[in-house]
C-alpha cells in the first residue's frame, strides 16, 4: 500500500508540542465522528494535509468540506485557512533548530571555530540550567529520589543514553536505579515498572520533540500512583503536566534546544545533591570500587610484577 493513502501514516506525524496538536487534544472529546476522522488524518499526515487544498484533503477520507471547516472552528480557529497556516507554522518550528544549527556551522571559520562555538553554546546551556533551578524544586526532587525504594529512569533515543549515565550515577551512591534493557523499548520500561508503587519513582527525561513513548510511560506511572519526576525544558512541556515535580534545562533565547551537555550537567548535579543527603553515598562508591578492582587497569605499578 502506498504511503499516500489515509490508512498509512505519513513519515512525519504531528509533533505533540505544536499548537494544532494541543488544540486537537483539548477539543477531541467534543468533536463529531466525522470531525474526529479528519483530526486523525491531521495527526497521521500533517505535512500532506498542509500541502493539499481543503477539497483534496477531505477527499482523502470521504468527509465534507463543511466538516473540515467545522473542525477548524472547533479548534478555535477563525476558519480552515487560519488552521492550515498554523499547521504549516508548527512544522517551521519543528525544523527551525536544525536550520539554526546549519547556519551556525556555516558562520564558523573551520573546524576549530565550529568546536569552540559548540562549547560556548554548551556553557551557556549549563548556565541557563543552573539559573532555572529553584531550591524548592530541587529539594522536592532530592526527597523523591532519596525516599524511593526503586527508581526507573525513562527516556528514549538520546534521552535513553543520558538516562543510562544518570542511572549509573545514582547506583554508585546507593540508589536502586534502572533503565529499560537494550532493545526493550517502551515494553521494556513497562516491564521494569509494572509492579512499582507509591514508594518507588519514575524519572522521565524528555525534550522537544517529546517522544510519545516517554509521555506514555510517565502517564502510566502517574495513573498507577507512582510518583513521576520530570527533567524537561519548560512548564509548557507535556511531560511537566504529568509529573509531580519538574527540573528544567531551558532552551536558548533564540529557541535553540538544550544541548546534551547541559542536560547531563543537570542530571549529574542532581546526583551530587542526592549524594549530599545520603550518608552512605561515598561508602557505597568505595565498596563498588573494591568489587570492581579486578576489572580495572589502574596502571603498571598497581599490578604484581611478573617475570
Amino acid at each position: 500500500m502506498s504511503d499516500e493513502t489515509p490508512q498509512s501514516p505519513a513519515r512525519y506525524g504531528l509533533p505533540a508540542q505544536t499548537s494544532v496538536a494541543r488544540r486537537i487534544q483539548d477539543a477531541y472529546p467534543s468533536l463529531t465522528a466525522a470531525q474526529r476522522q479528519f483530526a486523525e488524518l491531521v495527526r497521521a499526515a500533517p505535512l500532506k494535509v498542509a500541502r493539499l487544498s481543503i477539497h483534496e484533503a477531505v477527499a482523502q477520507i470521504g468527509v465534507s468540506v463543511a466538516t473540515a471547516n467545522r473542525f477548524a472552528t472547533a479548534l478555535g480557529f477563525a476558519g480552515y485557512a487560519e488552521f492550515k497556516t498554523e499547521l504549516i507554522r508548527g512544522f517551521e518550528l519543528l525544523f527551525e533548530p536544525y536550520d539554526r544549527f546549519e547556519q551556525g556551522l556555516q558562520d564558523q571559520p573551520g573546524p576549530l571555530g565550529a568546536t569552540r562555538h559548540s562549547l560556548a553554546r554548551d556553557a551557556e546551556g549549563l548556565h541557563r540550567a543552573s539559573a532555572a533551578l529553584t531550591a524548592e524544586d530541587l529539594e522536592a526532587a532530592v526527597e523523591m529520589i532519596t525516599g524511593a525504594g526503586r527508581i526507573h529512569v525513562a527516556g528514549f533515543d538520546l534521552a535513553a543514553h543520558l538516562g543510562g549515565i544518570f542511572a549509573i550515577g545514582l547506583s554508585m551512591i546507593g540508589c536502586r536505579a534502572s533503565v529499560a534493557s537494550n532493545g526493550g523499548g517502551s515494553i521494556g520500561a513497562i516491564r521494569e515498572i509494572f509492579d512499582f508503587g507509591p514508594g518507588d519513582l519514575v524519572i522521565a527525561i524528555a525534550f522537544p520533540h517529546y517522544y510519545t513513548d516517554t509521555l506514555r510511560i510517565a502517564g502510566f506511572a502517574a495513573e498507577a500512583g507512582i510518583p513521576v519526576l520530570a527533567v524537561t525544558d519548560s512548564l509548557a512541556s507535556p511531560l511537566a503536566a504529568i509529573a509531580r515535580t519538574s527540573l528544567f534545562v531551558p532552551p536558548a533565547a533564540d529557541g535553540e534546544l538544550p544541548s546534551s551537555t547541559a542536560i547531563l550537567g543537570l542530571l549529574e548535579g542532581l546526583t551530587a545533591a542526592v549524594a549530599k543527603r545520603r550518608p552512605d553515598a561515598t561508602e557505597t562508591g568505595r565498596r563498588f570500587a573494591e568489587a570492581a578492582y579486578p576489572w580495572m587497569t589502574a596502571g603498571r605499578k598497581s599490578w604484581p610484577h611478573r617475570d
